[in-house]
């Protein structure tokens, strides 16, 4: 997945701590290239429960967003 399109809605506008966003991998990757498996990254994936965007990002406020829940 590439940097995907940020959240666009009013979400954005929220403080950090407001708003309804949550990190679906956290510092990690899961990609073709590395056969699926679970490969560690600077980078986290971030879903606004909203909107649906997602994205990934290095951004400091991912520290700050919970975890999505297991499907």
């Amino acid at each position: 997945m590439s940097g995907g399109p940020i959240c666009q809605c009013d979400q954005r506008l929220l403080p950090v701590d407001d708003r309804h966003w949550e990190v679906t991998q956290r510092r990690m990757n899961h990609s073709a290239f590395s056969g699926y498996h679970r490969t560690p990254s600077k980078y986290s994936t971030v879903r606004c429960r909203v909107c649906h965007a997602c994205w990934r990002t290095t951004a400091r406020y991912v520290n700050q967003l919970p975890d999505a829940a297991p499907l």
